[in-house]
């Protein structure tokens, strides 16, 4: 499932309008409690999936796309770290696999020094050729995408590194 609303999450945002080039500016989102910097005001969507809905915030240029996706998961209460560790291996192997990607990089990573997440990179060949580079976190049992894909310049740029270190939870 997570494989799936990965995939959808990047088609959706690589179908890419012309311009970009807007100052980084804060967006929160009080539903589901976190905030960001975007280029520009994003775009909001939701898609069922798979029993879950997936909440989707993307601003999209020539060059490439940013975005934020975030599903409620149907995950036990106090599930093993183990599982939740093969649920981001998971998201992560699906979102490189559904792109026709090749992973260049991923570490383990904690949003807010607890909640657990991987952050990768991967080149990229469908729709389009580039990168997707992502921070994927489990938050009890909701899941954040953070995802620039693009261009290799669009995915490495100083806005790219604004918007994913200025993604925070707000409760």
């Amino acid at each position: 499932m997570l494989r799936s609303l990965v995939a959808v999450a990047l088609v959706a945002v690589l179908v890419a309008a012309p311009g970009c080039g807007k100052p980084m500016t804060d967006f929160t989102s009080a539903q589901y409690k976190f905030k960001t910097k975007f280029p520009g005001a994003p775009k909001e969507e939701s898609k069922p999936m798979a029993g879950t809905t997936l909440k989707m915030f993307a601003t999209e240029s020539r060059n490439g796309a940013f975005m934020v996706g975030v599903a409620d998961m149907p995950i036990p209460a106090n599930e093993p770290a183990a599982m939740i560790e093969e649920r981001l291996d998971g998201a992560q192997a699906g979102a490189i696999g559904n792109v026709g990607g090749t992973l260049k990089n991923s570490t383990k990573v904690t949003l807010g020094g607890k909640h657990p997440g991987r952050d990768f990179t991967a080149s990229i060949t469908k729709p389009v050729s580039g990168l997707i580079r992502a921070r994927v976190y489990l938050v009890g049992t909701r899941m954040y995408q953070v995802m620039v894909v693009g261009t290799d310049s669009f995915v490495t740029s100083a806005d790219a590194n604004t918007f994913f270190d200025s993604f925070a939870l707000t409760e």
